[in-house]
């Protein structure tokens, strides 16, 4: 079990890699991102990266109580002691969390990369949570914004009705608490460790010697990987790895509500990834199999979390807020006929006082009777 000193924070392992970057790059990026929060007088961004002070203070103690356990091994026989101090920090410190694995549990090194990348994404589940709430509750404000843009839409471009209006988009965020400050908090803290990841695995293909014999095949059956330093020749898992992150991506919009502006821009988003997920197969062939390890693990991560977050219960327990069926419908309606106005009266019709087939009737009619006088 974990020791039970360093579930209270007090205890920590001076001068070891987890411990000492758990602790000071969480208080760092926070309070920069809080700095430039308040320069930018984004109130919404400082109360964010209070919310991942706050998390990053209950998760602490949980990464040093790893990082105690770990050092014991790390000392004995590390093998990424020595590629470890000539990276980032943060890219150290996943690949101290690989070998902990590796060493502590007798894990191979495939299934240490896995438990490794399986922790780090319950790690910013919470984000992940917070980031579906907020977007539910911007779809629910939805129609007071386009109610409010509407109405100020013929008023030309005067700067005070504009800062006007910016007061009232704040307070609608403000009354729905949908801020869209808290929608930029996972990418913030998913892009880091994304790339760390990969910078850790293929500094640890080209730095651990062990890696070129990280364990017996793997278990789908026909991919070795006994050599995590080479690429696939079988090419399965660059078709694997694509094909997981097709799968979130067409899951993910599926059930979406769309708004007449932004339903052309999420289909030409879709198609710009469903093009990405086919062209990483010949871009990300000659990548290490480590690599794909750890990709091929975070998809099905990220498959699994995008079908729980559709299913009722769960998101009643993560209190995510349900989208009223009839915003969805409308906002599908209006793009419809929006398009079919255009096509049948142009980009601006002409809106008339009277029925426009009635006068021409009239006209007709009158004509006839001066024709037969």
């Amino acid at each position: 079990g974990l020791p039970g000193g360093a579930w209270g924070g007090r205890r920590s392992v001076p001068g070891h890699p987890i411990a000492r970057s758990s602790s000071r790059g969480f208080a760092s990026s926070t309070a920069a991102a809080g700095g430039w929060g308040r320069m930018l007088g984004i109130s919404g961004v400082e109360d964010a990266m209070t919310s991942v002070a706050e998390a990053s203070a209950v998760t602490a103690p949980f990464v040093a109580a790893i990082a105690e356990q770990a050092a014991p091994a790390a000392i004995a026989a590390s093998e990424v002691a020595d590629i470890a101090s000539s990276v980032w920090s943060t890219t150290a410190g996943l690949m101290y969390f690989i070998e902990y694995f590796h060493l502590a549990h007798d894990m191979e090194w495939w299934a240490a990369i896995m438990a490794t990348t399986a922790i780090m994404r319950l790690f910013v589940m919470p984000f992940m949570v917070m980031q579906q709430r907020v977007a539910a509750r911007m779809h629910i404000a939805k129609p007071e914004i386009e109610a409010l843009n509407a109405r100020i839409k013929g008023m030309g471009g005067d700067q005070q009705v504009m800062a006007e209006a910016q007061k009232e988009i704040f307070a609608i965020w403000k009354k729905h608490n949908c801020n869209p400050a808290y929608m930029m908090l996972p990418i913030a803290v998913q892009a880091p460790l994304f790339i760390s990841f990969y910078f850790a695995i293929s500094e640890m293909a080209k730095g651990v010697p062990s890696f070129a014999s990280g364990g017996p095949d793997w278990p789908l059956g026909p991919i070795s990987m006994h050599d995590l330093t080479a690429a696939d020749p079988t090419y399965i898992m660059p078709v694997l790895s694509s094909a997981t992150f097709l799968a979130t991506v067409e899951l993910g919009g599926a059930g979406n509500p769309e708004t007449s502006g932004a339903a052309q821009q999420t289909m030409m988003t879709k198609w710009g990834l469903r093009a990405l997920s086919v062209a990483l197969i010949p871009m990300t062939a000659g990548f290490s199999k480590g690599v794909f390890v750890y990709w091929i693990t975070t998809n099905m991560f990220s498959l699994g979390q995008t079908l729980a977050f559709k299913v009722p219960l769960i998101k009643k327990i993560v209190a995510i807020p349900e989208i009223p069926k009839e915003a969805t419908i409308g906002a599908k309606a209006s793009v419809v006929t929006k398009r079919e106005i255009e096509q049948k009266f142009g980009a601006e019709p002409v809106v008339h006082t009277s029925n426009p087939k009635l006068k021409k009737l009239k006209r007709k009619r009158s004509g006839e009777e001066d024709r037969s006088s």
